[in-house]
Protein backbone atom coordinates (compact mmCIF):
# COMPACT_ATOMS: atom_id res chain seq x y z
CA UNK A 1 0.00 0.00 0.00
CA UNK A 2 1.11 3.58 -0.64
CA UNK A 3 1.37 6.54 1.69
CA UNK A 4 1.49 10.08 0.34
CA UNK A 5 3.98 12.08 2.44
CA UNK A 6 3.79 15.86 2.01
CA UNK A 7 6.54 17.87 3.68
CA UNK A 8 6.37 21.57 4.51
CA UNK A 9 3.36 22.39 2.35
CA UNK A 10 2.40 25.45 4.39
CA UNK A 11 1.62 28.60 2.42
CA UNK A 12 4.98 30.30 3.13
CA UNK A 13 7.11 27.25 2.27
CA UNK A 14 5.27 26.12 -0.85
CA UNK A 15 4.94 29.21 -3.09
CA UNK A 16 4.59 27.55 -6.50
CA UNK A 17 1.02 27.75 -7.81
CA UNK A 18 1.79 25.27 -10.62
CA UNK A 19 3.26 22.68 -8.26
CA UNK A 20 0.40 23.26 -5.80
CA UNK A 21 -2.20 22.59 -8.49
CA UNK A 22 -0.34 19.49 -9.69
CA UNK A 23 0.06 18.12 -6.15
CA UNK A 24 -3.57 18.92 -5.34
CA UNK A 25 -4.61 16.29 -7.88
CA UNK A 26 -2.87 13.41 -6.10
CA UNK A 27 -4.05 14.68 -2.69
CA UNK A 28 -7.63 14.50 -4.02
CA UNK A 29 -7.03 11.01 -5.45
CA UNK A 30 -5.50 9.79 -2.17
CA UNK A 31 -8.47 11.05 -0.15
CA UNK A 32 -10.97 9.62 -2.65
CA UNK A 33 -9.62 6.09 -2.20
CA UNK A 34 -9.14 6.37 1.57
CA UNK A 35 -5.35 6.28 1.30
CA UNK A 36 -2.76 7.13 3.91
CA UNK A 37 -2.08 10.88 3.71
CA UNK A 38 0.69 12.31 5.89
CA UNK A 39 1.41 16.00 6.39
CA UNK A 40 4.79 16.66 8.01
CA UNK A 41 6.27 19.98 9.07
CA UNK A 42 9.96 20.44 9.77
CA UNK A 43 9.60 24.12 10.68
CA UNK A 44 10.00 24.99 14.36
CA UNK A 45 7.97 28.20 13.96
CA UNK A 46 4.90 26.11 13.03
CA UNK A 47 5.09 23.80 16.06
CA UNK A 48 2.02 25.38 17.67
CA UNK A 49 0.04 25.84 14.46
CA UNK A 50 -3.31 24.00 14.47
CA UNK A 51 -3.25 20.85 12.33
CA UNK A 52 -5.79 22.14 9.80
CA UNK A 53 -3.59 25.20 9.13
CA UNK A 54 -0.32 23.29 8.69
CA UNK A 55 -0.76 22.78 4.95
CA UNK A 56 -2.37 24.54 2.01
CA UNK A 57 -4.18 21.22 1.47
CA UNK A 58 -5.99 21.56 4.83
CA UNK A 59 -5.42 18.31 6.74
CA UNK A 60 -8.57 16.77 8.16
CA UNK A 61 -9.25 14.25 10.92
CA UNK A 62 -8.49 11.30 8.63
CA UNK A 63 -4.99 12.57 7.81
CA UNK A 64 -1.83 12.01 9.83
CA UNK A 65 -0.27 15.35 10.85
CA UNK A 66 3.28 15.25 12.20
CA UNK A 67 5.93 17.70 13.32
CA UNK A 68 9.61 16.86 13.03
CA UNK A 69 12.58 18.57 14.63
CA UNK A 70 14.81 17.14 11.88
CA UNK A 71 14.72 17.62 8.09
CA UNK A 72 14.61 13.80 7.93
CA UNK A 73 11.09 13.11 9.19
CA UNK A 74 11.97 9.46 9.89
CA UNK A 75 14.63 10.65 12.31
CA UNK A 76 12.50 13.43 13.77
CA UNK A 77 9.35 11.38 14.45
CA UNK A 78 9.64 8.37 16.74
CA UNK A 79 8.43 5.09 15.26
CA UNK A 80 7.23 6.63 11.97
CA UNK A 81 8.77 3.86 9.87
CA UNK A 82 7.52 1.11 12.20
CA UNK A 83 4.02 2.63 12.27
CA UNK A 84 3.86 2.80 8.48
CA UNK A 85 5.08 -0.78 8.19
CA UNK A 86 2.32 -1.78 10.68
CA UNK A 87 -0.19 -0.14 8.31
CA UNK A 88 1.22 -2.32 5.49
CA UNK A 89 2.70 0.70 3.72
CA UNK A 90 5.50 -0.43 1.46
CA UNK A 91 5.81 2.57 -0.87
CA UNK A 92 6.04 6.25 0.03
CA UNK A 93 5.16 8.90 -2.51
CA UNK A 94 6.86 12.10 -1.40
CA UNK A 95 6.66 15.76 -2.37
CA UNK A 96 6.57 19.24 -0.91
CA UNK A 97 8.88 22.12 -0.19
CA UNK A 98 12.47 20.99 0.01
CA UNK A 99 13.42 23.87 2.28
CA UNK A 100 16.68 23.83 4.12
CA UNK A 101 18.76 26.27 6.04
CA UNK A 102 21.84 24.29 5.14
CA UNK A 103 24.64 25.38 2.91
CA UNK A 104 25.90 23.24 0.03
CA UNK A 105 27.98 20.42 1.47
CA UNK A 106 26.00 20.22 4.71
CA UNK A 107 24.76 16.93 6.06
CA UNK A 108 21.45 16.16 4.29
CA UNK A 109 19.96 14.59 7.40
CA UNK A 110 20.70 17.37 9.88
CA UNK A 111 21.14 20.42 7.65
CA UNK A 112 24.29 21.25 9.62
CA UNK A 113 27.87 21.34 8.39
CA UNK A 114 29.26 17.87 8.80
CA UNK A 115 32.21 15.79 7.76
CA UNK A 116 31.54 16.65 4.14
CA UNK A 117 30.91 20.35 4.67
CA UNK A 118 32.38 22.43 1.91
CA UNK A 119 32.87 19.45 -0.37
CA UNK A 120 30.72 18.42 -3.27
CA UNK A 121 30.27 14.89 -1.90
CA UNK A 122 27.00 15.58 -0.08
CA UNK A 123 25.52 17.84 -2.76
CA UNK A 124 23.01 15.79 -4.78
CA UNK A 125 23.64 17.93 -7.86
CA UNK A 126 27.35 17.17 -7.62
CA UNK A 127 26.68 13.46 -7.09
CA UNK A 128 24.55 13.44 -10.23
CA UNK A 129 27.25 15.20 -12.21
CA UNK A 130 25.48 18.57 -12.07
CA UNK A 131 26.83 22.02 -11.37
CA UNK A 132 27.77 22.28 -7.70
CA UNK A 133 28.57 26.00 -7.86
CA UNK A 134 27.86 27.55 -4.45
CA UNK A 135 26.05 30.42 -6.14
CA UNK A 136 23.55 28.04 -7.74
CA UNK A 137 19.89 28.07 -6.77
CA UNK A 138 18.86 26.35 -3.57
CA UNK A 139 17.09 23.87 -5.85
CA UNK A 140 20.30 21.82 -5.84
CA UNK A 141 20.84 21.97 -2.06
CA UNK A 142 19.22 19.04 -0.26
CA UNK A 143 16.44 19.74 2.19
CA UNK A 144 13.70 17.92 4.06
CA UNK A 145 12.14 16.15 1.05
CA UNK A 146 15.51 14.80 -0.14
CA UNK A 147 16.61 13.79 3.38
CA UNK A 148 13.29 12.06 4.06
CA UNK A 149 13.29 10.30 0.68
CA UNK A 150 16.77 8.91 1.34
CA UNK A 151 15.74 7.86 4.85
CA UNK A 152 12.65 6.15 3.45
CA UNK A 153 14.91 4.02 1.27
CA UNK A 154 17.05 3.13 4.28
CA UNK A 155 13.88 2.21 6.21
CA UNK A 156 13.05 -0.35 3.52
CA UNK A 157 10.33 1.55 1.66
CA UNK A 158 10.05 1.99 -2.07
CA UNK A 159 10.17 5.75 -2.60
CA UNK A 160 8.63 7.81 -5.39
CA UNK A 161 9.65 11.47 -5.57
CA UNK A 162 7.11 13.61 -7.43
CA UNK A 163 9.41 15.67 -9.66
CA UNK A 164 6.81 18.24 -10.67
CA UNK A 165 5.54 18.79 -7.11
CA UNK A 166 8.80 19.18 -5.17
CA UNK A 167 10.10 22.72 -5.00
CA UNK A 168 12.88 24.73 -3.42
CA UNK A 169 12.15 27.76 -1.17
CA UNK A 170 11.92 29.98 -4.27
CA UNK A 171 9.16 27.83 -5.79
CA UNK A 172 11.45 26.32 -8.44
CA UNK A 173 11.46 22.60 -9.07
CA UNK A 174 14.38 20.85 -7.40
CA UNK A 175 17.26 19.61 -9.54
CA UNK A 176 18.41 16.64 -7.48
CA UNK A 177 16.10 14.09 -9.14
CA UNK A 178 18.97 12.22 -10.82
CA UNK A 179 20.79 11.86 -7.50
CA UNK A 180 17.62 10.50 -5.88
CA UNK A 181 17.17 8.02 -8.74
CA UNK A 182 20.80 6.95 -8.47
CA UNK A 183 20.19 6.26 -4.77
CA UNK A 184 17.24 3.98 -5.59
CA UNK A 185 14.19 6.25 -5.56
CA UNK A 186 11.78 6.43 -8.46
CA UNK A 187 11.34 9.95 -9.80
CA UNK A 188 8.02 10.47 -11.57
CA UNK A 189 5.60 13.15 -12.61
CA UNK A 190 2.49 13.35 -10.45
CA UNK A 191 0.05 12.51 -13.29
CA UNK A 192 2.09 9.37 -14.06
CA UNK A 193 1.91 8.08 -10.49
CA UNK A 194 -0.75 5.51 -9.73
CA UNK A 195 -1.77 4.89 -6.16
CA UNK A 196 -1.72 1.38 -4.73
CA UNK A 197 -4.26 1.10 -1.94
Amino acid sequence: MDALLLIDTDDASYPSDDAMETLGDIVTRTRAVGGVLIFASTKADLADTPDEELSIFVPDEEDLVLRSESPDVFEGIDDLAAGLHDLSVDRIIIAGADATSATPGADANTGKPGAGAGSDATDPAAEAGGDADASASSASTPGAVYASAMAGLVCNFDVVVLSDSTTDPDGKLVTWGDAAADAGAMVKKTADTWLRM
